[in-house]
């Protein structure tokens, strides 16, 4: 049972790496050479048959300008949380990348102050 909860969650990063490669306009080669990877191996990964490590995670979601969560969410997921947000809430992805930058900058220095 473990093994297919693993192997869900596989194809659904899966799924949600293809879909913002492509977001961003980019084909598995241009994307694997971003990774420093082969083309063979993000094929993999897109199809479910292998699971990323955390660290390729990261450095995957920093290309495609995501945070990591959401690459395993669902659509399930995306509707409920889209449910349950009230209609001002403004999501973190949804603001540019420049934006989102100052924003992290800022939640670094607050991190920050709060470890001095």
């Amino acid at each position: 049972m473990a093994e297919q909860k693993k192997q869900r969650l596989a194809t659904i990063v899966g799924a949600n790496i293809t879909a913002q490669r492509r977001l961003m306009g980019w084909n598995q080669a241009e994307f694997a050479e971003r990774l420093g990877i082969g083309a063979d191996s993000l094929s993999r990964i897109e199809r479910g048959l292998v699971a990323p490590r955390f660290p390729r995670l990261e450095q995957i979601a920093s290309l495609l300008e995501c945070p990591v969560y959401e690459l395993f969410q669902t659509q399930e997921d995306r509707e409920r949380a889209t449910e349950e947000r009230p209609a001002a809430a403004v999501s973190f992805s949804s603001l540019d990348l420049s934006t989102r930058r100052e924003v992290m900058l800022m939640a670094e220095k607050i991190i920050q102050l709060m470890r001095s």
